[in-house]
């Protein structure tokens, strides 16, 4: 298993290190409800490491990416993010990915660490000429900090641009001769900031982090998977390899909003055709009447006919409920349609309700 700069801090730290995507990784440290609650409460602060990053630069770039990516590119304004999809000439999605502008001619790609190498790969196939890739996973580190508080702390650690940027504003900058990456935003539902450093500076960045204290209290915490996990739950985030796979297309999804069809891209032609014939189903949110989660692969059924599927599903901390995400026939995904989820051999009632299911208090 490959290692982040900040395997040996997880294990000081006790995290639990487990494989994901190929990656050792935390999955908890003290319990997945504690750091949930921590985070939706605090200051969560999360390895995300093992996710790629890939640095697009020189005079087709904008066309590369504009060409890849669903979204309108061209438009994108400096130091901005934006969240986008990657298709296959079927549809289907290839990843879910944010696309930051840091300049005329470059541009920042972060993707799911299991899909870095394809789509490594599919950039390189279909690159604009006067294009230069560049991979900087293996030589960075990534760290999120999520949470109602993390604005604060940076003001304080940071003053400056850092606590001024909007959702989804990037930051390229210097701190002590050290260059960094800052990205506000994050995969939680609160408000906070992802940010990309040097691998050999992770662990003293992770150190000082967690020793930060503000009027006698620490308020950052490590937190691992499972509550990265339950997190975005609560927050209907999609997740790649269970809502999001290469046999599902952006608008079955979802995420018609990350579609541009004003433009060309890899895929247009199958979604135009997706569009006009319709599509059998569609991703919903769930709300079960049992303590039971509704795991990936469990079956929903309407009028005692399989109707669906779940792709995720726990019983959350936030919303103490147990909730769930997954495909049902296009005619029923209505909400405050009732359904039933089977978990283990019995039927649960559950009922189609509005996504998300959580958002932060603003303000």
């Amino acid at each position: 298993m490959l290692q982040t700069p900040l395997y040996q801090s997880h294990i000081e730290s006790g995290g639990r290190m487990v494989e994901f995507a190929g990656w050792a990784m935390p999955v908890v440290y003290t319990s997945i409800a504690e750091e949930h609650k921590w985070t939706r409460r605090n200051i969560g602060m999360f390895d995300v490491s093992h996710m790629g990053r890939i640095e697009l630069s020189g005079p087709g770039a904008i066309g590369t990416v504009n060409y890849l990516c669903t979204q309108q590119m061209i438009d994108l304004p400096v130091n901005q993010t934006r969240y986008s999809l990657m298709c296959n000439k079927d549809g289907g999605i290839l990843d879910d990915l944010m696309v930051t502008r840091f300049g005329n001619e470059k541009f920042f790609i972060v993707c799911n660490a299991s899909n870095r190498e394809k789509i490594v790969a599919h950039i390189k196939n279909n690159m604009v000429p006067a294009t230069t890739l560049y991979d900087h996973t293996p030589e960075s580190a990534m760290i999120a900090i999520q949470g109602p508080q993390t604005i604060e702390l940076i003001s304080r650690l940071i003053p400056g641009p850092l606590e001024q940027l909007l959702h989804r504003g990037a930051y390229s900058g210097d701190m002590m001769g050290i260059k960094y990456l800052a990205f506000r935003g994050g995969y939680t539902g609160e408000d906070g900031f992802e940010v990309v450093f040097p691998a050999n500076i992770a662990p003293m960045v992770w150190e000082q982090l967690l020793s930060v204290d503000v009027d006698g209290v620490k308020p950052v915490k490590p937190v691992g998977l499972g509550a990265r996990d339950t997190l975005r739950l609560e927050a209907s985030l999609p997740l790649y390899g269970h809502e999001l796979t290469e046999k599902i297309d952006p608008i079955t999804a979802r995420l018609s909003f990350a579609i541009n069809m004003e433009k060309d891209f890899i895929g247009k032609e199958a979604l135009e055709k997706i569009r006009h014939d319709g599509i059998s189903h569609i991703r919903v949110g769930l709300k079960l009447e049992t303590k039971r989660a509704a795991r990936e692969g469990y079956e929903i059924f309407h009028d005692e006919q399989k109707c669906g599927y779940i792709t995720s599903g726990a019983f959350t901390p936030t919303l103490k409920q147990s909730i769930a995400m997954g495909y049902v026939e296009k005619n029923l995904a209505v909400v405050g349609n009732k359904l039933d989820v089977r978990i283990g051999k019995q039927n649960y009632p559950a009922e189609i309700v509005k996504m998300p299911f959580y958002r932060r208090k603003k303000g």
